[in-house]
């Protein structure tokens, strides 16, 4: 195994979630170590692409992690950013319940999940259905599982790091993740994006840090997101009709769920 700073969460059963197939590339090397069992939010469809989860399971495979078999693209890409824009509590309510009771059924002793970047609101969400999920797994049976999260656009997060996971990949750990990234062609355009502006060298760590925000995600992310002004400019052009904003879509579903974290 490559070099880990931290070595609390060798041996432990691990569940990882992210909001859309394909994430589980940016910590590749985590997960041959970890072994998780992953939960994917959506199919990968995006606004009208076909979905992706076989590349997903794929790569899972050859990492040695599991899909869930109830919780592996739960809903389409669409149908999540309609959700958001719609308010629709029931539905996110609902999911937090499920990942909540998978966690406590699989016995899961930590978790990882996308960071909130405010990159995109379905990674953001995800991220709060997690951290939802983990409240009311303390407010039912007392456990409070490690929350770990990693970035999907930025090359490191600036948050707390004491206690978490850091990875540096050896030659080949790396080689193994390059592989696993040039196999899945349906996100060339973002690992050449990731390329460009980090640069090969941010490839070869990986960096899961403890989240301390919870529910309260009010200064994770610059103003306005990057979404919102991406939204802007695609309802200019007709792509979308609506903006989906950080204030006014993904900040009260975390308002509104934190109002119910203990069931």
């Amino acid at each position: 195994m490559a070099g880990s700073e931290q070595g609390w969460w060798q041996g432990k059963k691990a569940a990882l979630v992210v909001a859309h197939p394909g994430h589980e590339l940016r910590v590749h090397h985590w997960m041959e170590n970890a072994r998780p069992l992953v939960l994917v939010l959506t199919d990968g469809s995006g606004h009208l692409g076909a979905g992706r989860l076989d590349r997903t399971a794929a790569v899972l495979a050859g990492a040695g992690a599991s899909p869930s078999a109830n919780f592996f693209g739960k809903m389409p890409d669409r149908e999540l950013y309609r959700a958001i824009l719609a308010g629709e509590m029931e539905t996110f309510r609902a999911l937090a319940d499920e990942i909540a009771t998978i966690l406590a059924n699989e016995e899961i002793d930590y978790v990882a999940a996308d960071a909130v970047e405010g990159f995109n609101p379905g990674h953001d969400v995800c991220r709060l259905l997690v951290n939802a999920a983990l409240a009311r797994l303390r407010g039912r049976n007392g456990r409070d599982l490690p929350n770990l999260e990693f970035p999907l656009e930025a090359a490191t997060l600036k948050r707390q790091t004491r206690g978490g996971i850091e990875l540096h990949l050896d030659a080949g750990a790396l080689d193994r993740k390059l592989k696993a990234v040039d196999n899945y062609p349906e996100l060339t355009e973002e690992a050449d994006r990731l390329r460009a502006a980090h640069g090969m060298a941010s490839f070869g760590v990986e960096r899961l840090t403890p989240v301390d925000y919870l529910l309260d995600v009010s200064d994770c992310c610059e103003q306005p997101p990057a979404y919102e002004r991406w939204g802007e400019e695609r309802v200019k052009s007709g792509y979308y009709t609506t903006v989906l904003r950080f204030r006014e879509h993904v900040e009260p579903i975390a308002r509104r769920l934190a109002k119910r974290v203990i069931v």
